[in-house]
């Protein structure tokens, strides 16, 4: 009926609009530090953890624009079908089931991930998990109308479009040269291009023990708070590198630990990222031999990988004793420098990662380059 037919063109639409605000905030995640979401609500509903995990992407495109498309096909289908001389009347609702229960048993496996891996729903997906649901629903409801079973519907409209080849040839057409260009022409503005800047920058230790790299003698000092499983930090140690190379002699770059980690960050109650307090202390402990930015550079690169970095694997590549790294990381010591970390920060009401702070001010996300400009030509 003309009905189902409009209410599935409007769920459709919906889907539309859903995935292209994913879109929207998929970009935001990975390219605006300072960004926070709407449906960033907790830790345990929160779009931007979601968004921000490898899940995201699949194919080589954000999982985003894959469901865009999918709803602008359906919708083309539907809107085909409400002029459908010489189609079965199922038309094309057998197709339309099809694809729609491989939504939403992807939605299903896509939920599970979300729950079980990421540890973090995202709101917004959830609603196009139920869009899926209802498209099906209409689908089914839709053949059962006309008397048509889920396989035989398909066979005959598959029959039908062998004579009406070129509207269904046009609509792939559309939908494959608009994959293709997409490959080729969006920006891979998710990956992380790193590198570390020159080796030779000079390096030392506050005298209340937090490693600094830049300047001797600092026109500014700007502390960060940092964590080394947070995609952002992972951007903005590279951009900082860049700022401190392009002026050695006035800024220097002050490193504070504050992992988002419940295992030693009293502020979160759950897992969020698993290893940073581990790599947090490993870091430090490599300090006390001297290689404390090998380190930073080496977690900031591999710190986001699922397989966690060992304590073997860091100090392999730092040049630092295994069996001094092992024992250090589990020392007290260790521990209270980490927490003494997290407390400052906690004093300066750092939520989030990386934090500066630059004049006693702390500047989330990235510190704006007016203020640079202007710390720097007073």
């Amino acid at each position: 009926m003309l009905r189902w037919r409009i209410a599935f063109l409007v769920l459709a639409t919906v889907g539309v609009c859903l995935s292209a605000d994913l879109q929207r905030l998929h970009v935001k995640v990975h390219t605006d530090p300072e960004y926070h979401s709407y449906c960033a609500i907790s830790e345990w509903a929160n779009c931007e953890t979601v968004a921000a995990s490898e899940f995201a992407v699949i194919f080589g495109l954000p999982l985003a624009l894959w469901g865009l498309l999918a709803y602008l096909a359906m919708a083309a289908l539907v809107i085909w079908g409400l002029r459908r001389p010489l189609m079965p009347p199922s038309w094309p609702f057998g197709l339309l089931f099809w694809m729609n229960v491989f939504s939403t048993i992807s939605s299903i496996a896509l939920y599970f991930i979300s729950h079980c891996i990421i540890q973090s729903l995202c709101v917004v997906c959830i609603g196009t998990y139920f869009i899926n649901l209802f498209l099906l629903t209409i689908s089914a409801v839709e053949l059962r109308r006309v008397r048509l079973g889920p396989f035989r519907a398909l066979r005959r409209e598959l029959g039908s479009i062998r004579t009406r080849l070129l509207p269904l040839s046009a609509l792939a057409g559309i939908l494959t040269a608009t994959v293709f260009v997409l490959w080729i022409a969006l920006p891979t503005y998710w990956r992380i291009e790193f590198s570390t800047g020159p080796a030779d920058l000079p390096i030392g230790v506050t005298p209340d023990g937090h490693p600094w790299i830049g300047a001797s003698k600092p026109k500014i000092a700007i502390e960060e708070y940092s964590d080394y499983q947070c995609p952002h930090c992972r951007r903005r140690h590279d951009a900082m590198r860049k700022l401190i190379e392009s002026q050695p002699e006035r800024i220097r770059l002050i490193h504070r630990h504050y992992p988002l980690d419940h295992t030693c960050n009293g502020m979160l109650k759950r897992p969020f990222h698993p290893f940073s307090c581990s790599y947090a202390k490993m870091a430090f402990c490599a300090q006390k031999k001297n290689r404390f930015w090998e380190a930073n550079d080496y977690l900031f690169q591999y710190g986001r990988r699922k397989d966690p970095v060992s304590e073997k694997e860091l100090a392999t590549a730092i040049g630092i004793d295994v069996s001094f790294l092992a024992k250090c990381v589990k020392s007290e010591e260790t521990d209270a420098v980490i927490q003494s970390d997290l407390r400052a920060g906690r004093a300066l009401r750092i939520r989030g990662t990386p934090s500066y702070v630059l004049e006693d001010r702390v500047y989330p996300g990235r510190i704006p380059q007016e203020v640079l400009d202007s710390v720097m030509n007073n």
